[in-house]
């Protein structure tokens, strides 16, 4: 279920002034999603590039105020420069160091979003212009974890 939604999440711009996002934060159980949706509406830094100051101040900002921080924390990722979504695992979990990206097909997400008591989320999102799916249409992603 969402526990929390962060619209125009700002984070340091690696040129001048901040950057931002829309933050999305799911739990199920002992597990929480992170969403982090890059959004085109302004010139910063893409999450992509900053992925691990954003997972960091995400972390620090709005995960331990509501004392999620120690769980097992899955992120996924709306890269507006590629236009997919994408899971993102971190060597360095703890540390949130050395982020790797693996593709989501748009029925994978909605599967991960399901899984979350978020069903209808990623429709939603399409709905009101946050995501764009034409790119994603005849995307073919990997399997799921069987985690999911």
């Amino acid at each position: 279920m969402k526990v929390l939604s962060y619209p125009r999440f700002p984070y340091p711009n690696f040129w001048q002034g901040h950057a931002w996002c829309d933050v999305d934060v799911y739990r199920q159980g002992l597990n929480v999603l992170v969403v982090l949706r890059d959004q085109a509406d302004h010139g910063g830094t893409s999450v992509t590039n900053a992925l691990e100051i954003v997972a960091r101040e995400v972390r620090e900002r709005l995960l331990a105020p509501q004392g999620l921080e120690r769980m097992t924390t899955y992120w996924i990722e709306w890269s507006r420069t590629d236009g997919v979504a994408s899971t993102v695992v971190f060597r360095h979990p703890e540390r949130l160091e050395g982020p790797t990206w693996q593709y989501l097909s748009p029925e994978e997400f909605q599967k991960i979003l399901a899984a979350f008591e978020a069903p209808d989320q990623l429709e939603a999102w399409i709905r009101e212009g946050s995501l764009e799916l034409k790119e994603w249409e005849d995307f073919e992603g990997p399997e799921l974890p069987g985690e999911w």
